[in-house]
């Protein structure tokens, strides 16, 4: 090819043989208690979360504070955890390879799972783990960043992740930039990253900024609005919604059970009197709703029930609800704020979540693929990978049986005349070539008496008519 030197892969001389980088709990010394971070905030007010100062770290407070911002951040994380597709190809090319494909998979595998126990506590986090912590990090500040870490024979041994709050970026003195993680959060000094070993990648990157800005900052300030409106109507609930328990203490009546020396005396009397409306007020607030209130007649009891001060918020609520569901890149639908509409509108409003649900996977693909690039060309193979997720689809897996079939059959098809390898087809089908397998590309072993045509069954109802796609009724065969 004319991009051989171009294509070339130079590795460094030196990679760091331990994490370079710092992460929450690894600037502690030794044996050292390392605190709970996660201080109670159930109770805290919205106008104190409200000064709490950067915008990533406003945003992971609300997620444990505000109901609908939390539920918004793990639905999407949830829904765009559909699972990790990995492959290889050759540099400079798109073709697939099947030897360097086998190798990302096994040093992907090898994260996941524990080798050496004589170490002790394995402080590694699954893939699973590693997904979904990469995931959140993009909705809740709209940038993953990450480290591969090799042991001591320079080989992928982890991957770590660090928070968006404890990088900066420098510049390198000729037009870019290079990270750096600030000494506050490492406990060592501020650390540079102008390692081959760590990336970073943003989602929606603003070009006249530096730094990411966070795919829920717009959300701030309606989930601050909505709070406050909602605290406003229990205040509201709870001063005219409830009917209250009033006794009319007859003045003469107590005076004239006082005893003789107290009414003599103006200021014991005054004193008198107000112990006896502390005690019945002390009755009054001790009771439940199946006490009995017995009084004497120097007492009138009655229920205080204000009419026309209660107000309906219906219609004020819908439109903030609307508002805050939209700020959060979400919709009323999917975060329980409906108060109207018909189910095929909802049915459209997931369509559109998941598409939005799709885009935060992106960042995540960037980084893994990059460290696991990088660990496949440590064992000398010239190749590059892809790690991509699988498609998000809400639809479950039995209804999808003859998708997969009329899929299947395609792949097959393909084969059969040769377009792709052996090798590919069942990267693409998510299986493994057994041994002695005889490679069946080219073969034309694929024709059309040899099909069953595939029919997709019918759905019925809004929600599942909108969930289906425009795709032929029947699978298998070729074109007429």
């Amino acid at each position: 090819m004319a991009t051989d030197v171009k294509d070339q892969v130079v590795l460094p001389r030196k990679l760091a043989k331990k994490a370079t980088t710092s992460t929450a709990h690894s600037r502690y010394d030794k044996d050292s208690l390392i605190p709970n971070q996660n201080s109670p905030i159930y109770d805290s007010t919205i106008q104190s979360l409200r000064n709490g100062g950067a915008v990533a770290t406003a945003l992971r407070l609300l997620t444990r504070k505000e109901g609908t911002l939390s539920s918004a951040v793990f639905s999407f994380v949830e829904i765009a955890k559909s699972g990790l597709v990995i492959k290889a190809y050759d540099n400079g090319t798109t073709k697939f390879n099947p030897e360097a494909s086998e190798l990302a998979k096994s040093l992907f595998a090898e994260i996941d799972t524990l080798s050496d126990y004589t170490i002790g506590y394995a402080d590694m986090m699954t893939t699973a783990q590693l997904e979904e912590t990469m995931l959140r990090e993009v909705v809740l500040t709209n940038q993953v960043a990450g480290e591969l870490v090799l042991n001591k024979a320079q080989l992928p041994d982890k991957i770590v992740l660090v928070p968006f709050e404890s990088l900066q970026w420098k510049s390198d003195g000729e037009g870019g930039r290079y990270p750096v993680q600030l000494g506050q959060y490492t406990g060592v000094g501020e650390v540079p990253l102008n390692i081959p070993s760590f990336w970073v990648s943003s989602l929606h990157q603003d070009m006249t900024q530096s730094y990411a800005s966070p795919m829920l900052e717009a959300a701030l300030g309606m989930t601050y609005y909505f709070d406050e409106f909602v605290q406003d109507m229990r205040r509201v609930v709870r001063k005219s919604g409830h009917s209250r328990t009033v006794v009319t203490l007859d003045s003469e009546k107590v005076i004239a059970s006082a005893p003789k020396d107290i009414q003599a005396d103006v200021t014991k009397m005054r004193t008198f009197m107000e112990e006896v409306s502390a005690q019945v007020q002390d009755v009054l607030s001790g009771l439940e709703p199946e006490d009995a209130l017995v009084v004497y007649d120097t007492a009138d009891t009655a229920l205080l029930t204000e009419k026309g001060v209660k107000q309906d918020y219906t219609d004020l609520l819908s439109t903030i609800s609307g508002q805050l569901a939209t700020s959060l890149k979400s919709h009323p639908s999917i975060l329980g704020l409906r108060l109207e509409g018909s189910q095929s509108l909802s049915n459209t409003e997931s369509l559109i979540f998941l598409k939005i649900a799709k885009a935060i996977q992106r960042p995540v693909d960037d980084v893994l693929s990059r460290a696991m690039t990088l660990a496949v060309r440590l064992f000398g193979v010239e190749a590059y990978v892809k790690v991509t997720h699988k498609p998000i689809n809400l639809r479950p897996e039995d209804e999808l049986e003859a998708y997969n079939t009329m899929r299947q059959t395609r792949i097959l098809e393909q084969l059969s005349l040769g377009l792709i390898s052996d090798q590919a087809a069942a990267a693409e089908l998510g299986i493994e070539l057994p041994d002695g397998y005889v490679e069946l590309s080219g073969t034309m072993f694929h024709q059309k008496s040899g099909n069953v045509a595939q029919e997709i069954p019918g759905t019925q109802g809004a929600q599942q008519t909108a969930l289906v796609p425009d795709t032929p009724a029947k699978g298998g065969g070729k074109s007429q």
